[in-house]
């Protein structure tokens, strides 16, 4: 019987090794292990033929991208392009912002109980918090996510041009 690898047991063996570009935390890498796996530095966005995608963010938890671009890149696409950098920017002000805020009001919460005596805090009391903090962010969370789908359809409509400028432009190629 052949016997592979499984996917989970392979990620979970590589766990202990950074995924981050070195240019950001150079000062964290470990010195145990000398092999990194992935990118050791951002590419440049005009000598790699896809986009990127890079390790998360400690607190925003997003994963920032690195967009490929064409040098004969038509309007359009640059558009599209630039469109979908500033979007990603937005989106990573926003939960940098947002989480900042949870992990600080988390941590103010965790002192009150302290004071008070409690040093352990049950789940039912973090839920207590969880929920109360949800509550008080709602107005920002429906903005946020109607602010979201305008851009997303946005970028559709021009990611739906693009595509129907490079059908046409095959279509004049071939007559």
């Amino acid at each position: 019987m052949n016997r592979t690898v499984q996917p989970r047991i392979l990620i979970s063996s590589l766990k202990h090794w950074p995924r981050r570009y070195a240019a950001d935390q150079a000062e964290a890498r470990p010195k145990k292990h000398s092999a990194c796996i992935g990118l050791t530095q951002p590419p440049d966005p005009q000598s790699v033929k896809t986009d990127y995608i890079g390790p998360p963010d400690p607190i925003s938890n997003l994963r920032p991208y690195v967009r490929h671009y064409d040098a004969n890149e038509t309007e359009l696409a640059k558009k599209l392009r630039l469109l979908r950098i500033e979007v990603e920017k937005w989106n990573m002000n926003f939960w940098t912002k947002h989480n900042s805020r949870f992990y600080e009001e988390k941590e103010d919460f965790i002192k009150l109980h302290k004071l008070s005596g409690t040093n352990e805090i049950s789940a039912d009391q973090m839920s207590v918090f969880y929920k109360s903090f949800l509550d008080k962010n709602r107005r920002i969370h429906i903005m946020y996510n109607i602010s979201w789908y305008l851009k997303n359809f946005e970028m559709l409509t021009l990611a739906f041009a693009v595509e129907v400028e490079k059908l046409l432009n095959r279509l004049r190629r071939k007559t």
